[in-house]
């Protein structure tokens, strides 16, 4: 089974490269995790691909009487300008350069997407009715603000995320975050030299899970904004090109007292550690949100709203996270591809009966994410 998801997966990548030759630019997929490492941010480089939503599963992405009141709400989907009609762009070492901007490009199919909601489900099923379980799929860059010119380069992500949202069993709960992207598309939602999205991004998703979850959201005015300026990511560095956009990094931060700690991969051996590392900077700006990838995070926040929740993510939950701490009373921030323990007894121990998968539309279109979420419940 593994084999025909790989000669899937394959065959789609050939496919994807050969219509960027025809078109006049080479397409190639990029990576989740592809930066240098750091003792700030561990951002890993590609190889570690291959070590490695929505209120009713019914209605899907971008269809139906919600959608349509969505519309209403955030206005139309701005259009996106391009100021250089006759750029055709280029890939450099499998990423797609365009105005100076890096994308990763998409190569998720029908059959990852069925089969990353069958994963969540299966997880969904061995947790138990106790447990509450809702599933974010983030779009990635190349899905929300390119051209339409550029509509034919690789996958698109609507239809592979609504795939997704109508696969799961009807216990799960998808978060729509694609509409609410998109009618923002025209802001700061993604780093121009790196793979993650930005805070304001992770906001709008945040404010979308607080709507299925029937929870009051922080808001952005209650919190204090910071920036860090000066910022070149894993973009950058796979392409070695220094002529991207320079990016900065918003993040941020309440006057709550947040009480952080760090346990391993084991779930064991605490140590007091900080939720915001705003001493990052550089290459490693991105790490500021929870100093990277880090096993396991808990949170206890005094002002918080009385609940416990676990946040099973990659990377891309690194910047949802702290408004996730924000909000809940205690938080537990999962990093699934560097846990050992077992997720349901993990749960139980602690009286958590909410989860919130958040990952990117990468990760959910890699096998190897699959198999480390799958091994949450089977330790």
């Amino acid at each position: 089974m593994k084999l025909n998801r790989y000669i899937k997966c394959t065959s789609a990548l050939l496919a994807l490269l050969i219509a960027g030759l025809a078109a006049g630019c080479t397409e190639n997929n990029g990576t989740d995790e592809s930066a240098p490492s750091s003792p700030v941010s561990v951002n890993e480089q590609s190889e570690n691909y291959e070590k490695s939503e929505t209120s009713d599963n019914s209605e899907g992405i971008s269809s139906g009487d919600e959608s349509e009141d969505s519309a209403e709400d955030e206005g139309s989907v701005p259009e996106i300008s391009d100021p250089t009609p006759d750029n055709e762009g280029e890939t450099v070492n499998g990423i797609f350069i365009y105005n100076d901007v890096a994308y990763e490009l998409f190569y998720g199919n029908e059959d990852m997407a069925k089969y990353y909601a069958e994963t969540i489900s299966d997880i969904k099923t061995a947790l138990g009715d106790g447990i509450k379980v809702y599933n974010v799929v983030v779009p990635t860059h190349v899905g929300v603000d390119l051209p339409a010119k550029f509509d034919d380069l690789c996958e698109p992500q609507d239809e592979y995320l609504n795939t997704i949202v109508t696969s799961y069993t009807s216990d799960v709960i998808g978060v729509n975050v694609y509409d609410k992207l998109m009618h923002h598309r025209d802001e700061y939602l993604y780093f121009n030299s790196d793979h993650h999205w930005t805070a304001l991004a992770a906001y709008y998703a945040y404010e979308e899970f607080a709507k299925a979850a029937g929870i009051e959201p922080v808001k952005l005015s209650e919190l204090k904004e910071n920036k860090i300026e000066g910022y070149s990511g894993s973009l950058a560095y796979d392409t070695g090109l220094e002529t991207l956009k320079e990016d900065y990094v918003t993040y941020y931060t309440s006057d709550d007292d947040i009480d952080c700690t760090k346990y391993d991969e084991d779930g064991e051996n605490p140590e007091d550690y900080m939720l915001i590392h705003d001493y990052a900077s550089g290459v490693n700006s991105y790490g500021v949100f929870l100093g990277g990838d880090t096993p396991l995070l808990v949170t206890k926040n005094e002002n918080g709203n009385g609940k416990k929740i676990a946040v099973v993510k990659e990377s891309y939950g690194n910047a949802f996270s702290p408004f996730i701490a924000y909000t809940y009373s205690e938080a537990h921030f999962i990093d699934f591809r560097y846990v050992n323990f077992d997720l349901k007894s993990y749960l139980e121990e602690n009286g958590i009966d909410e989860v919130v998968f958040i990952n990117n539309s990468m990760a959910s279109a890699t096998d190897v994410r699959c198999e480390e979420l799958a091994n949450l419940v089977k330790s």
